[in-house]
């Protein structure tokens, strides 16, 4: 669930520099125009001014966006490698720059929380992802996982019911909804968010299933969202998991099974 890259979230205030940066830009120009009383001076000023400042808001946040590309990248690179303490402290860096580019400080808080979760540090996780865009999935399932490991079940349905509104399409966040829902013994309101998955993607065997097991009285099964289910360690990972991901980290072992 780590490294992706997610669209940008919200957070009050993070782009604030880009935005007083293009207005006041916006505004000297609108009032220049005005003042020299050129053609149709003050209402054409104000268009005029509206027009650069969008403009100046726009490539202010592209030449951002092109210093920080290459450092997700090299963040996603840490985390492959599993320097995850590195990874975080690159991201804490880039924590500044929340206020010069449109909607990065959400995206920012989810990825540090996420980590601090893998990494076993709870209490900071909740810290950053308290902070994390809605828009940021992988950073509120996590989220969510923490209240509901701590037994605040109104806050874990509150944060999935907020993400599953900016996220439609992410078929994880119904299904682990409807998880808690019925482990908690709300069998209907479990049911309730799986038919809801599926007015969205009718097709999708997972919440089918699940569905069924439900409806059947069994227990949801969540194999097949794989180790983003298991990331959020509301269960334990199976053992022929682990032993796959045992031997996946073996040195040599990707290189014999591809001589095969």
């Amino acid at each position: 669930m780590l490294g992706r890259r997610e669209s940008f979230g919200t957070n009050a205030g993070e782009d604030l520099y880009t935005i007083l940066v293009a207005l006041g830009v916006g505004v000297v120009v609108g009032a220049i125009w005005t003042l020299l009383g050129l053609w149709k001076t003050w209402a054409f000023g104000i268009v005029l001014g509206l027009t650069v400042a969008v403009v100046t808001f726009i490539l202010g946040s592209r030449r951002t966006a092109k210093k920080i590309e290459p450092v997700f990248e090299q963040i996603q690179r840490q985390i492959q490698q599993g320097n995850t303490k590195l990874a975080l402290r690159t991201l804490e860096e880039l924590l500044p720059l929340g206020k010069w580019q449109v909607l990065l400080t959400g995206q920012l808080h989810a990825q540090m929380g996420s980590l601090c979760f893998t990494m076993g540090d709870e209490n900071q996780a909740l810290v950053h992802l308290q902070k994390a865009s809605p828009r940021v999935a992988d950073g509120q399932l996590f989220l969510a996982s923490v209240y509901y490991r701590r037994k605040n079940l109104d806050e874990a349905k509150k944060v999935l019911e907020t993400a599953i509104r900016y996220n439609k399409k992410q078929m994880m966040l119904y299904n682990v909804y409807a998880w808690i829902l019925n482990k908690e013994g709300d069998r209907d309101g479990a049911i309730e968010q799986l038919l809801r998955c599926l007015k969205v993607e009718a097709g999708n065997d997972a919440t089918k299933d699940n569905l069924q097991r439900v409806q059947n009285g069994k227990k949801m099964n969540m194999k097949k969202f794989g180790m983003g289910w298991y990331s959020l360690q509301l269960e334990k990972l199976p053992a022929s998991m682990r032993q796959g991901q045992a031997m996946a980290g073996r040195p040599g072992f990707r290189q014999k099974r591809g001589r095969r």
